[in-house]
């Protein structure tokens, strides 16, 4: 969940405490035995052009050096389930580096780092949360620039081409999901269609998802996003924690919508346990963001670059989709063919957390959120 107002605030007083050639005469008596020709000059030699680099060239430069290191810390917070099959698919790719895991939530991950850094303390290599609470510990001058290998697999909306200072690896596609022995396929289109009073004591809210509003005002402007979420609001909600959590209870029909759905879970649900759920591909669809990050000062650099490298190349995107995960590149084939053939993405940009404070506000205000 995305609950960083007090938080952030919290942390920002804390925080306030890089020429050419002869002419050969002709001949007039008879020729004299030839002379042996002169030499002809050596030429320089031709300039050999640089192999270019390759993928299996930067992680075997990265490996030799990350083998005397040993170990690679990463604060994350992918779920404990998801890191016990993701980090030894690392650790069999490049032997004797292990992965030390520091599993947080997203908030957490912030309050630890910026504890640590203003204890003098530099422990940990990467940092792989979601884009807000990565965003801050970039402000804080707490990481450095990197671009992998694999830089140009991933869509503009999911790399800094400004400053190279981040990039995904995961990404959730925020989704109206639907029980489909309650509503049918194609009955909802648009988040304006929650509206409609049939509704009403029917819809799921994710409470912690205020990002969802950010992106619909960013997209439809703000006057009709807020339109469309206090009409929502107007069908009295059930509001809920856990996105996980959440669709279970879809799926198991408590309620027939759920407003903010992952749609890697719905997809997981629908396939892996053969619920009744189904998700709407809107027009955008709106993608929020998982980013991955180096420490300014990183113990294990070598280590820590490696690690980013596999998590953002083909191999490890496919890794990642094999979890179950929607990853970030374009390279990987998603695990679920629901996950395939989208509206253009509308991508949840980590500036976008300047507008954090006012879109929670208004989000907790108009679902009633405590």
């Amino acid at each position: 969940m995305r609950r960083t107002l007090a938080l952030f605030a919290a942390l920002g007083l804390l925080v306030a405490a890089c020429g050419g050639t002869a002419a050969v005469p002709v001949a007039t008596a008879a020729p004299a035995a030839p002379s042996a020709a002169p030499a002809a000059p050596s030429a320089a030699p031709a300039a050999t052009a640089a192999a270019p680099e390759t993928l299996d060239g930067r992680f075997a430069k990265l490996y030799e050096a990350a083998k005397a290191e040993g170990t690679v810390a990463i604060y994350s917070s992918l779920n404990t389930g998801d890191a016990t099959k993701l980090w030894p698919l690392f650790e069999k790719r490049f032997p004797g580096v292990k992965v030390d895991h520091t599993r947080s939530t997203g908030e957490q991950v912030v309050q630890k780092i910026i504890t640590e850094k203003k204890a003098g303390q530099d422990l940990f290599d990467m940092i792989e949360t979601n884009n807000f609470e990565v965003k801050f510990i970039i402000d804080q001058g707490y990481t450095q620039p990197y671009k992998v290998f694999s830089w140009n697999d991933f869509a503009p909306g999911a790399r800094d081409d400004a400053k190279n200072q981040w990039i995904a690896d995961r990404q959730n596609k925020d989704v109206i999901a639907f029980n489909t022995t309650k509503v049918q396929p194609g009955e909802i289109k648009t988040y304006r269609d929650l509206c409609n009073k049939k509704y009403e004591g029917h819809i799921a809210v994710e409470q912690g998802d205020a990002v969802v509003y950010t992106m619909l005002k960013l997209h439809f402007g703000e006057a009709e996003a807020q339109s469309i979420l206090k009409c929502i609001a107007a069908n009295k909600p059930s509001l809920r924690s856990g996105h996980t959590d959440t669709s279970a209870l879809l799926a198991a029909g408590e309620f027939w919508i759920e407003l903010n759905a992952y749609a890697s879970t719905i997809a997981g649900l629908k396939n892996d346990k053969k619920a009744p759920v189904a998700f709407v591909k809107t027009d955008p669809t709106f993608i929020d963001i998982q980013l991955v990050a180096l420490s300014n000062k990183p113990k294990h650099p070598n280590a820590g670059k490696l690690l980013m490298e596999w998590l953002t190349s083909p191999e490890g995107q496919t890794a990642i989709a094999s979890v179950g995960r929607e990853a970030a590149s374009s390279a990987a084939k998603p695990k679920y063919p629901e996950l395939l053939d989208w509206a253009k993405g509308f991508y949840n940009h980590p500036d976008n957390s300047k507008y954090q404070n006012a879109d929670t506000e208004f989000w907790r205000t108009t679902f009633g959120i405590k």
